[in-house]
């Protein structure tokens, strides 16, 4: 069963690799909860590449508000569907449906 979550935290680690890039937030599960570093799975870079995506997309200590899904086993992991910039932007993740705009 796919458990939604949605986090809003500093960006303190940006991971752009294969299989699945990723990146690391500080945020707590709920409003007022315990804030702790979670690791947020995104789509392949080759995927984000096509969606407009650059290694310089996210930066370190931006705060990015990410909707998705939380891993099956409880841990502080989540697979990205959408994350919203800074600057207000929605970008589609490419991991688990969504928004195709692209980040530039």
């Amino acid at each position: 069963r796919i458990k939604p979550v949605t986090l809003t935290g500093p960006v303190t680690k940006i991971e752009w690799i294969n299989p699945h890039a990723r990146f690391f937030m500080d945020a707590a599960r709920e409003p007022g909860g315990k804030v702790v570093n979670w690791e947020i799975e995104l789509s392949s870079t080759a995927g984000l590449l096509r969606r407009g995506w650059t290694r310089n997309s996210l930066k370190v200590g931006e705060t990015v508000t990410v909707s998705g899904s939380l891993a099956k086993d409880g841990s502080n992991l989540a697979n990205a569907t959408t994350v919203t910039l800074s600057d207000g932007k929605r970008v589609f993740a490419g991991s688990s449906g969504g928004d195709e705009t692209s980040p530039q």
